[in-house]
C-alpha cells in the first residue's frame, strides 16, 4: 500500500540574499504517481520549485561507459548486496507489487501542474542518461528550465541568484565556472557523495540532492542502504553543514517497503542572515 507523503522542512541561513526565499525540492520521482507531492507543493507556494534528478527513465541500449564505470565502483561486497537486493525486490513485485511501474506521464504531468505554481528548474540523474527528443521539447513547451551542466541567473529583489545543475556526468570544470559567477549559488545535484568529492570545496551556498531514497530502510534516523548498495551512506536524508540538502525522495520505485522513511516533499527556507 502506497503511503501518504509528508513535508519536510529545513532553514538555512544565508550571507548572498537580503530577503527571505522558499524552495520546493523534489527529488526521485522515477515516473511514479507524485500527485500528492504535487499538492503539497501547491499548498507551500514556493518561490522556485528544484526538481534534482531521476525524475524520468531514460536509458540507451548499452552504455559501455557507464557499465565500466559501475564495475570499478562496485566493490564484491557490494555487489553482493545489489545481486541480493535486486532478486528479493524482483520476487515481491512478481508476487505482490505488478502495479508498482514507470509511466512518463507521471512525470510529465508532475512537472506540467508543478510549473503553474512557480518556476521549475530540473537537473539529471543516473536514471536520466539520455533523454529523448520529446522531453526535450515537452521541456520548452512548459517552460521547463533543464540544467544539463547549466546554469542561469535571475534578480531576486535586486539580489542575483544562480542556479545550476551538476548532472552525474559531471563536467568540473563547469561547475567551478558557476561557482566563480557572482550572486548567490544554488547547485541542483542529484549525488550527495559528489559534496564531500567536488562541491564543498568550491564554496557553493546551498546543494540540493536526493538519490539515496532516505536509505530505504532508517534504523536510529541513519538509512540503512545507498542507492549504490553502501550500508549507512552519509548523506541519505536531511540537512547537512547548512549547505546540503538530501531529499528522502518523492516516490518508491522498489516494491521492498520504506519503513521509518516516508516519501517527502523538502522545503528549503531560506533565511538572510
Amino acid at each position: 500500500m502506497k503511503q501518504s507523503a509528508v513535508t519536510t522542512e529545513y532553514t538555512v541561513t544565508a550571507t548572498g540574499l537580503s530577503h527571505p526565499m522558499t524552495i520546493a525540492l523534489a527529488a526521485d520521482i522515477h515516473e511514479r504517481n507524485a500527485d500528492d507531492i504535487l499538492r503539497l507543493i501547491q499548498r507551500e507556494k514556493p518561490d522556485i520549485i528544484a526538481v534534482a534528478g531521476d525524475t524520468l527513465e531514460r536509458y540507451p541500449d548499452f552504455d559501455e561507459e557507464y557499465e565500466r564505470a559501475r564495475r570499478e565502483r562496485y566493490t564484491p561486497l557490494r555487489r553482493i548486496l545489489a545481486v541480493t537486493m535486486f532478486t528479493i525486490n524482483s520476487i515481491i513485485r512478481f508476487l505482490f507489487d505488478r502495479g508498482n511501474r514507470a509511466d512518463p506521464e507521471n512525470s510529465y504531468r508532475f512537472l506540467r501542474e508543478a510549473a503553474k505554481c512557480a518556476p521549475v528548474y530540473l537537473s539529471l540523474g543516473n536514471h536520466e542518461r539520455k533523454l529523448l527528443p520529446e522531453d526535450i521539447a515537452f521541456f520548452k513547451q512548459y517552460g521547463i528550465t533543464l540544467l544539463d551542466n547549466a546554469d542561469v541567473a535571475f534578480d531576486r529583489y535586486g539580489d542575483t541568484v544562480c542556479v545550476g545543475g551538476l548532472s552525474t556526468r559531471y563536467d568540473e570544470q563547469w561547475l567551478e565556472r558557476f561557482a566563480r559567477r557572482s550572486g548567490y549559488h544554488i547547485l541542483l545535484c542529484h549525488h550527495p557523495e559528489y559534496y564531500d568529492d567536488m562541491v564543498a570545496e568550491t564554496g557553493v551556498e546551498l546543494t540540493l540532492s536526493g538519490h539515496n531514497h532516505g536509505g530505504q530502510i532508517r534504523i536510529f534516523g541513519r538509512g540503512l542502504m545507498s542507492s549504490a548498495a553502501r550500508l549507512f551512506p552519509k548523506y541519505s536524508k536531511g540537512l547537512y553543514d547548512n549547505r546540503l540538502v538530501v531529499s528522502a525522495g518523492c516516490s518508491n520505485p522498489l516494491s521492498l517497503p520504506r519503513v521509518n522513511n516516508p516519501r517527502e516533499l523538502v522545503i528549503v527556507k531560506i533565511k538572510p542572515n
